[in-house]
């Protein structure tokens, strides 16, 4: 990255003198989708001899850092560094996931301000998590569901006896390629990890799940199901579930507990293959 930046200032500075402005910059580090800290690194190059001051990192409106190129901050015109290159750290955190206008400035030791990097980023820092889960009362409760070898039948995954009022989360762990209209975008046949939690009312309290409780998993595409293998609650409720996919669909996941009470939740996915072409 750093040969990169040199290379970019160098051409810069074999520019005519006509078509050069005083101040030039590169940067590195950029990421679009952006998440966590972004570690940009600028290097700028000042061709009048005033010299340079400070860049500037703004990200939607908010000046996140600031840092000075030489050890002297109050460098006089003249005195200050012409060739410098300083690490700005951009906590993307600090402003809502969606659309952002990332603003990386220079500024000369006269107080001349150049845009060396200006545009929009997607922050995408939160999980994508899914709809809240939709609980459905299925019969009265007297009769257990028919079910069938390893998937639980066409209703759900039963044996689950232990768990009443069933609550489920559910959500997409790891970063997508990026987040197209609230829905997250997946590499096609790379494994995601989902990651959710289930609790059940035990002895009048709501408690973690019982180690080993049973979650189906679907994939519904075009009102057509695949069921995939269920997946089993772990210590303290917690559900960990690594799948790949071919092709854009919902995922669901499906518990029925005691009494006959099945939670739903839904993940819309789209699937890209490698070059970007939709699946």
């Amino acid at each position: 990255m750093r040969r990169a930046l040199i290379a970019a200032v160098a051409a810069l500075l074999t520019l005519p003198a006509a078509a050069q402005a005083a101040t030039h910059g590169a940067v590195g580090g950029l990421r679009d989708p952006a998440a966590g800290t972004l570690q940009l690194t600028v290097q700028a190059v000042e061709t009048d001899g005033t010299g340079l001051r400070r860049a500037t990192a703004i990200l939607g409106g908010h000046t996140l850092d600031s840092q000075y190129f030489g050890d002297d901050p109050g460098c006089a015109p003249g005195a200050c560094p012409t060739v410098a290159t300083v690490a700005l750290a951009v906590p993307t955190t600090a402003v809502a996931d969606g659309p952002a206008r990332l603003e990386v400035t220079v500024e000369d030791a006269a107080g001349s301000v150049t845009h060396v990097v200006d545009q929009t980023v997607t922050i995408a820092n939160r999980p994508v998590v899914s709809n809240p889960t939709v609980v459905v009362t299925v019969g009265g409760g007297a009769k257990k569901p028919q079910t069938g070898p390893g998937t639980g039948g066409p209703a759900g995954p039963s044996g689950n006896d232990g768990c009443r009022s069933p609550r489920l989360s559910m959500f997409l762990a790891q970063r997508p390629l990026r987040i197209k209209r609230g829905v997250p975008v997946l590499a096609a046949g790379r494994k995601y990890r989902f990651r959710g939690r289930l609790t059940c009312v035990v002895d009048g309290r709501r408690k973690a799940a019982p180690r080993g409780t049973l979650v189906q998993v679907r994939d519904r595409r075009h009102g057509r199901s695949i069921v995939r293998p269920v997946a089993r609650v772990k210590v303290g409720g917690a559900i960990v579930v690594k799948l790949a996919h071919r092709r854009s669909c919902s995922v669901i996941f499906r518990v029925r507990g005691a009494g006959g009470h099945l939670v739903g939740v839904r993940i819309p996915i789209r699937v890209v293959r490698a070059k970007g072409g939709r699946s």
